[in-house]
């Protein structure tokens, strides 16, 4: 038996070395010297909305893995910027600060847009105050109590705040009942807390972001959770499943989308820890790292179970799932969609029908 622990944690502690190092390559130190760029966002931005997925993947994957010293948006015609949007932009600047060389950080910055209601709510929002910019206008169309707002998450210990406000803007606008808001907080907030706060949080400050909005006129809430991490492929690939996934799926950013579809579909995890229980009766809760080998599995369950349509973003690939639970699309682009992982929900208002996803 003293052997068999012997082994476990000699392989615990190898594997943890080896994401370690994966880690320092991801955020090895660039320099930024190709020419300025300027990505022009025009009309709706985000996933919120089927007919702006494609434009927000192709969009996105023109300008994450930028290697030039200055990078601007063009906002000029853009009349909606969704939670999804704000989350990839904030991801996208703490990596490149994470990535760059002391002192060579590359500029970023935007222009104002035409539709005044897209620049009250990037100041509404928290995007202003994460990128230190004085709010283009002091009219505000938003209440602040339809929104949690965006902010750089670095301990564990604002998830427990988190979550409140996240329950507490379901109760307020969402059409879940209050089974099914005890459901969403045990089963899905738990689980993806669980991924960002392992991968988000530690000696780099990758960092995890939150953003929820009530849309009123879109009957829907948005919610977007993320992290600055390796990435699903990287996370299954330095775990102990490695050698079994391997066997199935090659190990290249072009298939991104498929590790992400397996870990959705078959019990199988990144992490290290053993699966452990913690007690309770209603609330399924879990250490930190501990019972993973489902977690995606159990997230796009609950969703089903409630019809709440879901979506993943990780490096170079993406997942779309429908209210039923089944697959819209998935795959990988050539260049990164996000620079981390994102988990995207669409919950349902109070108001009867809703935005077809």
């Amino acid at each position: 038996m003293l052997k068999v622990h012997k082994v476990k944690y000699f392989w615990y502690f190898k594997l943890k070395e080896i994401r370690k190092n994966l880690r320092r390559q991801l955020y090895k130190s660039r320099i930024f010297n190709d020419d300025p760029i300027i990505v022009r966002i025009d009309k709706k931005f985000g996933i919120e909305e089927q007919s702006g997925i494609e434009y927000y993947l192709e969009t996105a994957a023109s300008f994450i893995d930028l290697s030039s010293k200055e990078l601007r948006f063009d906002l000029t015609y853009c009349n909606r910027i969704w939670p999804s949007g704000i989350v990839l932009l904030c991801s996208l600047k703490q990596w490149i600060e994470l990535s760059s060389k002391h002192g060579h950080v590359p500029l970023i910055s935007s222009s104002p847009s035409n539709n005044s209601k897209v620049n009250s709510y990037l100041g509404h929002c928290g995007f202003y105050d994460y990128v230190g910019r004085i709010k283009d206008t002091e009219q505000n169309y938003y209440s602040d109590k339809e929104i949690v707002k965006i902010r750089r998450e670095k301990k564990r210990s604002y998830i427990e705040e988190e979550e409140k406000n996240i329950i507490e803007l379901l109760r307020m606008h969402g059409g879940l009942n209050s089974e099914e808001i005890e459901w969403f907080d045990s089963v899905i907030l738990t689980e993806v807390f669980n991924n960002v706060t392992e991968h988000g949080v530690g000696r780099y400050d990758q960092g995890w972001w939150l953003l929820a909005q009530c849309h009123k006129e879109h009957k829907v809430i948005s919610l977007c959770i993320a992290d600055n991490g390796i990435g699903i492929r990287n996370s299954l690939m330095t775990g102990p499943q490695r050698e079994d996934i391997g066997k199935r799926i090659k190990n290249a950013p072009k298939n991104d989308g498929k590790f992400i579809k397996l870990a959705l579909e078959e019990n199988i995890s990144g992490a290290f820890a053993a699966s452990l229980k913690l007690d309770g009766i209603f609330r399924k809760r879990y250490k930190i790292g501990a019972r993973r080998g489902n977690g995606l599995e159990r997230i796009h369950s609950a969703c089903k179970l409630l019809g709440i349509p879901f979506s993943i973003l990780s490096h170079y690939g993406y997942i779309f799932f429908s209210a039923n639970g089944n697959i819209d699309s998935y795959g990988a682009k050539a260049n990164r969609v996000f620079a981390g992982t994102m988990y995207h929900f669409t919950i349902r208002t109070k108001c009867e029908g809703g935005m077809k996803i």
